[in-house]
């Protein structure tokens, strides 16, 4: 079964949401300090928008980026027993992140020959 969109593409995601919490702050803010009114009475509204989108996707991209990390800390394991060990952690972290994660997941329990 194929994972879902937000999972597949996270990492783009998460940036993009960022990125446009930031450029709809810049926008609002520029508004609100020049009085130019080009969003029509909305900059308030804009900035706070802004701000909102701009948390969320810097905790979403925080996220997907620990555990990225985490993955491959544990995957660059090399004794067997201590692999095997936190093997339950490396499944449950692929299964959380994008499909090429739990193939390198795969191509690592096959050299180490586990099931």
């Amino acid at each position: 079964m194929a994972k879902p969109f937000a999972v597949e593409r996270a990492m783009e995601l998460s940036a993009s949401m960022t990125l446009i919490g930031v450029v709809l702050d810049v926008v609002s803010l520029t508004d609100l300090t020049t009085g130019t009114a080009s969003l029509g009475g909305w900059s308030m509204w804009a900035l706070v928008a802004g701000f909102i989108i701009f948390v969320f996707g810097l905790y979403w991209l925080a996220g997907f980026l620990r555990n990225v990390r985490d993955f491959k800390k544990l995957i660059e394991e090399q004794s067997k027993a201590t692999f095997i060990k936190e093997l339950d952690d490396v499944e449950y972290l692929a299964w959380k992140l994008p499909t090429r994660y739990e193939e390198e997941l795969q191509e690592k329990k096959r050299r180490l020959s586990v099931k």
